[in-house]
């Protein structure tokens, strides 16, 4: 529905759905996503940074319910160290299409979290959805800073899955580019991050 309307629309604009049939996450990946949950894609100008404006606008909106999450390079977001949400870009005619799965009332796979489990509360996927947009449009400065304080992935051990191959390293920064910076100054753009444990 979004890449339909993009070619009409010029403004920014975000399409919710209640559920999805094929909902997808990166690399094809079949993507769980029940009805109670949140789904939706928000058309935008193109950032290099985007995935990290949008994950510190969830992770504020997660803490204005007292709820403490990190952020995982490049598009999770996790709480106790479960995944709650994840974030897919998507350029399309020009425009930036982000997609973002939050768990609100339910945990559809092994390792993750909702909302509802960690608070006993229950809110309705349309309020959230306003709490993230109200986060992303209004509050924007101090990004990176943001970023790197919500930061899971900053100092740890990793494993990189790109598509050139595997690098291996300790993260010592995201730089303003959105890139993961390892100790030994390799930079990378995109993969599938595995956090290692110290004695690995």
């Amino acid at each position: 529905m979004a890449k339909k309307l993009v070619k009409s629309e010029s403004d920014d604009f975000a399409v919710l759905a209640k559920k999805q049939t094929s909902g997808r996450g990166r690399k094809g990946r079949h993507w769980l996503s029940p009805k109670g949950g949140l789904y939706f894609t928000i058309c935008t100008d193109y950032d290099p940074i985007l995935s990290i404006k949008i994950g510190v606008a969830i992770a504020r909106a997660l803490e204005d319910l007292d709820i403490k999450s990190s952020l995982k390079w490049p598009n999770d977001v996790l709480v106790n160290d479960k995944k709650i949400c994840g974030i897919l870009t998507e350029i399309f005619e020009n425009r930036a299409l982000v997609g973002i799965g939050l768990n609100i009332d339910s945990e559809p796979i092994d390792n993750s979290t909702s909302i509802e489990s960690v608070t006993e509360k229950t809110y309705s996927p349309e309020k959230i959805m306003k709490s993230i947009l109200t986060n992303f449009y209004g509050r924007s400065s101090n990004i990176l800073k943001s970023y790197r304080q919500y930061s899971s992935t900053i100092g740890k051990d990793v494993r990189v899955e790109t598509a050139s191959g595997t690098i291996s390293g300790k993260v010592k920064d995201i730089d303003e580019k959105g890139r993961l910076v390892l100790q030994d100054g390799s930079k990378i753009i995109s993969g599938d991050v595995i956090h290692l444990r110290s004695s690995n």
